[in-house]
This record gives structure tokens, C-alpha cells and sequence, in this order.
């Protein structure tokens, strides 16, 4: 017993130490691989809908246990995922552009609102000038697109990619 202890320590001890590495090296990954994606509009829920069906697929192709056949159980262990959420994502074959297109980040969301909600547009059908507060503001289009966002906060990232621009305080 004792050398099995000694040797349970031993394993631990390198577990933990290959767990920092890892981290360390997720982190380095993750970093430019987030700026590219913000950059480009992807949104957080978009990059993990994404990264959990690829956990999943590897998990099901590559982690099986020889001899036997794979199952949801088994994928449900390797990756973490509840069995009823590995089951979801298996019925997904494979994310394609139009699953990803549905996934707006939230200021593409109030873009998107403003141009084809007539509540937004002006007599022409055009998005029409908004004031900031008020009934058929922008704080109102952002509250009916993109739910509990600070109008403010989505604002000031329309602003930024130049998507917006305020004009005599309406925007």
C-alpha cells in the first residue's frame, strides 16, 4: 500500500503541473484567436456553440474505447457535457455558414432591427434618425434587439466599426 500511495502522490503532483501547462498554453491560444474573432464580429456565444460541437465530434471520433461502440455516456465523461446536451449536439451534423449567420453578435442584432423593423424606419422605409431615450429611440431598438445590453455600451461599439454616427444628438 504504501508505494501505491507514493506513486497516487507522484501522478497527482503531474497532473497538476501538465494542467498549469495546458492552461498556460489554452491562454496563449486564446488570445489572438479572441481578437480576431471580436474583430470580426463573432460573438462569444457563436465561439463556444463552436468550440462545443468540435469537443463533442472529437470526443465521438477520436476518444473511443477500442472494441466497443461510443456512446453518449462516454462523450458526456470525456467533455464535461450533460448526456442530453452531447445528444444536441450530435443531432448537429456538422455547423454550417447559415447556423453561424444566425448567431449576430448583439450590435449586429440592432443593425439588423433598425433596417428591417418599420417601427425603426422612416417614411421611405429607410433606418430613420433616432434620438438617444424615449419612445422609437435607439435605447429602444436596443432594448427590443438585444435585450438587457446598456444602449450606451452598443452605441459606443456602432460608433467605433464607424457603423453609426450621431447627428444634432440623434443617432
Amino acid at each position: 500500500m504504501p508505494c501505491f500511495f507514493k506513486n497516487s502522490v507522484k501522478l497527482g503532483i503531474m497532473t497538476q503541473n501538465i494542467n498549469k501547462s495546458l492552461s498556460a498554453a489554452i491562454l496563449h491560444l486564446l488570445r489572438p484567436l479572441a481578437r480576431v474573432l471580436l474583430r470580426h464580429g463573432v460573438s462569444y456565444g457563436t465561439f463556444a456553440d463552436l468550440a462545443k460541437w468540435v469537443f463533442v465530434d472529437v470526443a465521438d471520433r477520436e476518444f473511443n474505447v477500442s472494441g466497443k461502440k461510443q456512446t453518449t455516456s462516454r462523450v458526456s465523461v470525456l467533455t464535461g457535457l450533460s448526456r442530453k446536451e452531447v445528444a444536441r449536439v450530435q443531432a448537429i451534423d456538422a455547423p454550417d455558414d447559415e447556423a453561424i449567420v444566425q448567431q449576430y453578435n448583439r450590435a449586429a442584432r440592432v443593425i439588423s432591427g433598425w433596417v428591417r423593423d418599420a417601427a425603426f424606419n422612416d417614411f421611405d422605409g429607410n433606418p430613420a434618425l433616432l434620438p438617444f431615450e424615449g419612445d422609437k429611440s435607439f435605447a429602444s431598438l436596443v432594448k427590443a434587439y438585444s435585450g438587457d445590453m446598456p444602449a450606451r455600451a452598443i452605441l459606443d461599439e456602432l460608433l467605433r466599426v464607424k457603423a453609426v454616427r450621431v447627428v444634432d444628438d440623434n443617432v
